[in-house]
């Protein structure tokens, strides 16, 4: 629910500040208000999963989307310059006061930088707290604005594989739950030997796989029904390059 009332909060300042002078349109959508009414995620359909070529039915572009085309769902893929934003993990249906924070910051400075850039304004600048810091980037993240952005480097996580429950080979049902001490350890570092399963009749499975890797999603309440149990990434560190914005001249 962070992002839910995030919008509301959005909206109203969106109400006392006005748009005027905004170098682009800014729309604010609660996507699924019956979901938002009794407190869920969705109702009757993942909203997250509805948005491929197929059901469109219109061609779409994307954007450093790490899928095939087709496999594509989500709704930042069907933009051509795509966003997305998610600050976790959180329960489904309540609302966190640091999840919120953090949530938006994280939005108010892509929209400041967003801004920034159309604008070529040298003089703002954009500084995130110290609890982003911690919570998202593990550093301070300074982005000087005007004509030139500075590249730099940045560690993201690339999704490898998907890793289901095991399963009663009979019902097909989750036959363990994700172990204590892989819960809550999202992008940690998972080595060969750590536990990762604890069936119901009290046995652990450990991580099998030689290359450690980093857990994301874990134990995601929406994956139960796609039969993920967690994503396994890969870190890495990629080169920004600068950007150059140009500010077009006042008419004379």
């Amino acid at each position: 629910m962070s992002g839910v009332f995030l919008i509301s909060e959005l909206k109203k300042q969106q109400r006392e500040k006005g748009s005027a002078g905004n170098s682009a349109p800014l729309t604010l959508l609660l996507s699924n208000p019956r979901a938002v009414a009794t407190c869920r995620r969705y109702m009757d359909m993942d909203l997250n999963r509805c948005f491929t070529t197929t059901a469109l039915s219109v061609p779409v572009r994307l954007v450093l989307l790490n899928v095939p085309l087709s496999d594509a769902f989500s709704l930042e893929s069907v933009s051509k310059y795509g966003m997305s934003l998610e600050v976790g993990p959180q329960p489904q249906g309540v609302i966190r006061a640091d999840i919120f924070t953090i949530m938006k910051q994280g939005v108010d400075a892509m929209l400041d930088w967003t801004e920034s850039f159309n604008s070529g304004n040298p003089e703002n600048d954009i500084q995130l707290s110290s609890s982003v810091r911690a919570d998202l980037f593990d550093r301070l993240v300074y982005i000087p604005l005007g004509k030139v952005f500075e590249g730099g480097e940045v560690e993201a996580y690339f999704i490898q594989r998907s890793v289901d429950y095991p399963r009663d080979p009979e019902t097909g049902k989750p036959s363990a739950a994700v172990h204590p001490q892989l819960q809550d350890r999202d992008f940690c570092l998972l080595q060969h030997g750590d536990p990762v399963f604890l069936t119901f009749s009290g046995e652990t499975l450990n991580y099998e796989e030689e290359e450690p890797l980093h857990p994301v999603f874990i134990n995601e309440a929406a994956y139960y029904e796609k039969g993920i149990a967690f994503h396994l990434a890969r870190r890495q560190t990629l080169s920004l390059p600068s950007l150059q914005a140009q500010r077009d001249e006042a008419p004379r």
